[in-house]
């Protein structure tokens, strides 16, 4: 795609949209280090100056990246409160994670290789700022579901939530390493089993 063909007036976030889309197409393709403004740009069919107009800089665009990907997660963990048993909550909300992983493995392991990137060295505050944004999303959940279901938790919600973060972590990136879903399914309802017997009627 050349500048002239990607469109003159497109809107701040068409833009954005579109610089995201290539800039996880390049991640892809030749990973994090041909993550450049200029591959990126080249991918997108658009100059320089509407890439910093947008953006500002790569760590922004990278900031942006994982806060898109948050924000599929989150709707992961929100599409499993339609039943008010916890148990089932839970199982359903990590099945639903592990389900966006297996639709497109090659997806994930970019966005895997990205965060680990801010995490080390590249920009820490995005990392943590995302870890932050998640565990505040299954509090969220947690909250939500002992509230209906008239129950407490035997620990800090916080912790709790801690918890299922690093325990879906692992089952995930398991499943990412031995791609089998037998054994990452057991490991959801496990999961699901054993942090429903923290919560005690209330």
């Amino acid at each position: 795609m050349t500048p002239s063909s990607s469109g003159a007036h497109r809107s701040a976030d068409e833009r954005r949209a579109q610089l995201l889309d290539a800039a996880l197409d390049v991640l892809r393709e030749h990973g994090l280090a041909g993550l450049t403004t200029r591959a990126v740009t080249a991918r997108a069919g658009v100059t320089h100056g509407i890439f910093h107009y947008v953006f500002g800089s790569k760590a922004a665009l990278v900031r942006a990246l994982i806060d898109r990907e948050l924000t599929g997660a989150a709707a992961a963990w929100g599409a499993a409160t339609a039943t008010d048993d916890l148990e089932t909550a839970l199982r359903q909300a990590v099945r639903a994670q592990l389900d966006i992983v297996r639709a497109d493995p090659g997806h994930q392991a970019a966005l895997f290789e990205l965060i680990r990137a801010a995490r080390d060295d590249a920009d820490v505050s995005a990392a943590e700022w995302e870890r932050r944004q998640y565990l505040a999303e299954i509090e969220r959940q947690l909250v939500s579901w002992s509230d209906r279901g008239g129950v407490t938790w035997d620990a800090p919600v916080e912790h709790v939530a801690a918890l299922v973060l690093s325990a879906t972590d692992g089952v995930v990136q398991t499943w990412v390493a031995d791609h089998d879903d037998a054994r990452a399914d057991a490991s959801a309802d496990l999961l699901a089993r054993a942090v429903a017997s923290l919560a005690r009627p209330a």
